[in-house]
Order: structure tokens, then C-alpha cells, then sequence
């Protein structure tokens, strides 16, 4: 996947206006409705729907971008001689609105599963 420019990130920002995220469910009914609906009919749902669409989309490309920095800037500060750990990463991303709190209770829950099973 080619990365959009931070310019083009603010670009389709701009074009794209308010607009709420689609929710899962939303861009999968999307995509359902495309398949079973003649296209004249389409018009109407699209004009409400693909603008949350897109939104989901900017929001992670967004996200995608700032994750990449981040670690990006961390990388090269280590190899300009910072130390930066973890748990350095961890926070850097916090403070840069990346909130990962589920997806390290989740491994930590498989770490724990893992364990376990290597105990039985």
C-alpha cells in the first residue's frame, strides 16, 4: 500500500469535511448494498454512507502514519546514540493518540494462555 503524504492526508481532510467514522458493520452494509443494488438506486445510499467510509479510512491511514513516525524517529534517535526502550515506544505513542491499552491486555492474555499451556 503506497502512504499518503501528510499534504494529501490534510488534502482529503479538507474534501471530505465532518463527518462521523462508519462503524464496521456500516462499511460492510456498503459494500453488501453495492452488490445487490442497481446502480441508480445506489446514488441516494452512497451519498450518506461513502463519506463515513472514508472517514474510517482517513482515521487509519492517519493512524498508519503517525505509528511509522513514531517508531521511525525512535529508530534513528537509537542509532544516534538515545537509548529509547519500549516502554519509551509505549508512551511515545500514547502522547501521539495511539491508545494500544486493549491490544496489550489481549497479549497479555494469550502470553498468560501460552504459559499456562507450556505448564500443563
Amino acid at each position: 500500500m503506497n502512504t499518503m503524504t501528510r499534504a494529501q492526508l490534510a488534502e482529503l481532510r479538507t474534501t471530505l469535511g465532518p463527518a462521523n467514522p462508519a462503524s464496521p458493520d456500516a462499511v460492510r452494509d456498503l459494500l453488501t448494498w453495492h452488490r445487490r443494488t442497481e446502480p441508480r438506486d445506489e446514488v441516494r445510499y452512497f451519498r450518506l454512507v461513502v463519506p463515513t467510509v472514508v472517514k474510517r479510512l482517513l482515521l487509519a491511514e492517519t493512524e498508519r502514519t503517525t505509528l511509522r513516525t513514531t517508531i521511525a524517529r525512535l529508530v534513528i534517535a537509537n542509532q544516534h546514540g538515545d537509548d529509547y526502550s519500549l516502554a519509551d515506544l509505549a508512551f511515545e505513542l500514547q502522547q501521539a493518540g495511539i491508545d494500544l491499552k486493549d491490544d496489550y491486555a489481549a497479549a497479555d492474555a494469550l502470553a498468560d494462555a501460552a504459559e499456562r499451556e507450556g505448564l500443563l
